[in-house]
């Protein structure tokens, strides 16, 4: 194996690694998320303009 395919290798490897870390890393975020809503009694409604920034909101169809 020369040191390129070696050092690709090791490249997936740690691209693989890093999906796993920000999927874990998203689960306790969305976990903390919950339990301070539970705690404060936010409600997806109180957070919907918050958390859908960026959206461009709906326009009724005629």
């Amino acid at each position: 194996m020369s040191k390129l395919e070696e050092l690709l290798a090791k490249q997936e490897a740690l691209a693989a690694e890093i999906e796993a870390a920000k999927k874990s890393q998203k689960t306790e975020d969305l976990k903390t998320v919950r339990q301070l809503c539970k705690a404060h009694g936010f409600t997806a409604n109180m957070l919907k303009g918050y958390l859908a920034e960026g959206r461009k909101p709906r326009t009724a169809k005629k």
